[in-house]
């Protein structure tokens, strides 16, 4: 068995980079997402993402009526956004009382038109 090397007289190219060092240098992806701060989970589809903040959450309901097959709170993960289209999650998050509840839409994919 070898001795461990000591960090403070090992030449340099035998030494082990400290982790702060080794994150450093690692490539980001331009285009990864940031992950989402403390208390918020992202969920997301093709297409789209919905992000929900459970500190502002007071349980009013209305994404669980709206769209009860992508948000039930009897499974797990609750809120599932492949089980309805795009437009319906969009409609429905925006129901959010406390906005706990947000839609990204992917830039690639466009919104509906306007109706009169």
């Amino acid at each position: 068995m070898s001795d461990p090397v000591d960090p403070t007289t090992a030449p340099a190219d035998e030494r082990a980079p400290s982790p702060d060092v080794a994150r450093a240098t690692e490539p980001t992806p331009v285009d990864a997402p940031a992950a989402p701060p403390a208390g918020v989970r992202r969920y997301t589809r093709d297409g789209a993402a919905v992000t929900y903040e459970v500190a502002l959450c007071r349980h009013a309901g209305e994404c669980v009526r709206g769209l009860p097959a992508v948000f039930d709170t009897a499974r797990r993960p609750w809120i599932r956004p492949q089980n309805a289209s795009i437009d319906d999650l969009e409609r429905v998050i925006a129901l959010c009382p406390t906005r706990a509840l947000k839609f990204e839409r992917d830039p690639g994919i466009r919104a509906p038109a306007a109706t009169a």
